[in-house]
């Protein structure tokens, strides 16, 4: 059975971090003195380390191959299009470079850093980098380039490359279409499960300012995926007549208890997603949505992410591309409440 680099680590009493840098060279900001490197050689010698067939072929620490961590991914033929896109991007740029792409729909979280420095990978596309002190400190230590997508930049320096769009533009835009619409007592729905999604703490943000500045108390709810509480909350608080959804997915499931529970749409309650991908066609009414560039994000990052592999900087650091919205039939004037 192949020894892994977090069973050196383990037994040389150092990080897998610092491992992967003596054995890979990877992780500039890692330091690792020359005893300490030595040591962790002769460990990885006599656990027949360099003996293993796959340390053999990453020796010169090209794999080309890049991994996509999205963790909580559901499933890709479930209406919904944004990880289809988000996949087509990057692969319209790493399949031409002849790049292979690797899945990671969960990650170690007692060794985030181990789990990317097994040599396995070159650099990582990171969908949803929570902005935390424990994310920080990954990209910190991590010994692989990382581009974050859908996640601010934080305001101290980091070596990784954050791509997002303009959450907060994308939410003036729906509260603003609603606002012409006469719509006064919106809502901003979410789940639970996705609270500490980077981009859903935007897009809340964003609306709590969008109202704010209207001079309306912003009202943000949250509920699981399947939102059974909504329908006898709406009838509870009647005065709502429009909801913005952080995505296009939430929103589709919101139409559909509409039309199980007889809830008129857009005549009783207009609605509007964000995403806006070719799904937003398919719903009934179609859905009114924000659009975020999604393919040409994830291309951006796929090259970003190429750039960093050969020892390079990005020009940007962080990249935010600008929204837009597309008012389709879930969006109508206000009339009389429910």
């Amino acid at each position: 059975m192949s020894v892994t680099i977090r069973e050196v680590a383990l037994k040389a009493g150092v990080s897998t971090a610092a491992v992967s840098k003596v054995l890979h060279g990877g992780g500039k900001s890692v330091r690792v003195s020359e005893e300490r490197a030595a040591h962790i050689r002769a460990i990885a010698e006599s656990m027949q380390y360099r003996r293993n067939a796959l340390a053999r072929s990453l020796r010169t620490s090209r794999t080309h191959t890049v991994g996509v961590i999205f963790e909580n991914l559901t499933r890709l033929s479930d209406g919904p299009l944004y990880t289809v896109h988000l996949l087509d991007g990057v692969s319209s740029v790493l399949f031409s470079r002849h790049f292979r792409i690797t899945i990671l729909p969960e990650l170690a979280h007692n060794d985030i850093v181990g789990s990317l420095a097994d040599g396995l990978l070159e650099g990582v596309i990171w969908c949803k980098l929570a902005r935390t002190p424990e994310a920080l400190k990954i990209i910190h230590e991590c010994p692989i380039p990382i581009v974050a997508m859908n996640a601010p930049a934080p305001s101290e320096p980091s070596e990784a490359v954050f791509v997002a769009c303009d959450n907060e533009g994308g939410i003036e835009l729906a509260v603003e279409h609603l606002w012409d619409l006469e719509h006064r007592e919106i809502l901003f729905l979410h789940e639970y499960e996705e609270r500490t999604t980077p981009d859903c703490q935007a897009r809340q943000d964003g609306f709590r300012q969008a109202m704010t500045r209207r001079g309306v108390e912003p009202t943000v709810v949250e509920w699981g995926w399947t939102l059974q509480d909504f329908p006898e909350w709406l009838l509870a608080n009647s005065n709502y007549t429009a909801v913005i959804c952080w995505t296009e997915r939430l929103a589709g499931r919101l139409l559909q208890l509409c039309s199980e529970y007889g809830i008129d749409v857009p005549g009783k309650l207009s609605i509007v997603g964000f995403d806006s991908t070719q799904y937003c066609e398919t719903t009934s009414p179609r859905l009114t949505s924000v659009r975020q560039p999604i393919f040409d994000m994830a291309a951006y990052a796929a090259e970003s992410l190429l750039t960093m592999i050969e020892g390079q900087r990005p020009p940007q650091s962080s990249t935010i591309f600008p929204c837009s919205l597309d008012a389709r039939g879930s969006t109508g004037r206000r009339e009389n409440p429910l």
